[in-house]
């Protein structure tokens, strides 16, 4: 059975990405932290043993930007230009015509998500069709499929507390799966939560693999919003 690891990438322009941290951040800084955000994500991603580990990408103009930004390792492809659910499908479309049994798809905005979550569903998926992996605002910070299944990126209000409960409902007739839920960093509220669990971490003696966001968060002198 075939693996693949699909991470979707922004072309990390001030002002185009992390737009919500701009009101507390400037978008010079919050950019900076999507790129810490990104490559914390993909060095978590590729400690998860898969067949093959893809960046898609978007704008599609933006490929020399992000093949710098990511590193070697990583195959590049374009994101459909349509609504993020049009994305989506198109990336688990295009990853099952080239071969892939196994797909899960993952944003970058999770930067201590726990490697663990991402190896159980690939796991999940030899017997479930779909996975969910929820997070705290009520979408979700994962998706992996063993199959098409198109319907599930339909009619979704995406970016909305919705997002997670429209999915289940879209997902009738097929088996699921679930990894344990996890948060989002997009909002200043949310980059406090990162703070304080990072600092947590280390104090409990498990420091999470934030090698990028930390050097980033002391470079920009990034402290609680609070």
């Amino acid at each position: 059975m075939s693996t693949c690891l699909i991470a979707f990438v922004k072309n990390p322009v001030p002002g185009a990405v992390k737009t919500r941290l701009q009101t507390c951040y400037t978008p010079t800084q919050a950019a900076a932290l999507y790129c810490a955000f990104v490559l914390d994500c993909l060095g978590t991603y590729r400690s998860v043993a898969a067949d093959r580990y893809v960046v898609a990408y978007d704008p599609p103009d933006a490929q020399a930007r992000i093949k710098r930004l990511v590193g070697p390792g990583w195959d590049l492809h374009p994101q459909a230009q349509t609504d993020l659910g049009g994305r989506m499908a198109e990336a688990f479309e295009w990853s099952f015509r080239e071969g892939t049994t196994r797909t899960v798809l993952l944003g970058t905005d999770t930067p201590t998500l726990p490697a663990e979550h991402v190896r159980q569903a690939l796991c999940l998926l030899r017997e479930k069709d779909l996975v969910l992996g929820p997070s705290t605002d009520g979408g979700y910070y994962l998706i992996g499929l063993s199959k098409p299944f198109p319907e599930v990126f339909r009619d979704i209000d995406w970016s909305t507390g919705g997002v997670l409960a429209r999915t289940l409902d879209r997902a009738g007739g097929v088996s699921l799966g679930l990894t344990p839920p996890w948060y989002d960093v997009d909002t200043p509220a949310e980059l406090d939560v990162l703070l304080a669990h990072a600092k947590a971490l280390d104090l409990s003696g498990t420091p999470a693999a934030l090698d990028h966001t930390r050097q980033c968060l002391s470079t920009l002198d990034i402290r609680s919003s609070q």
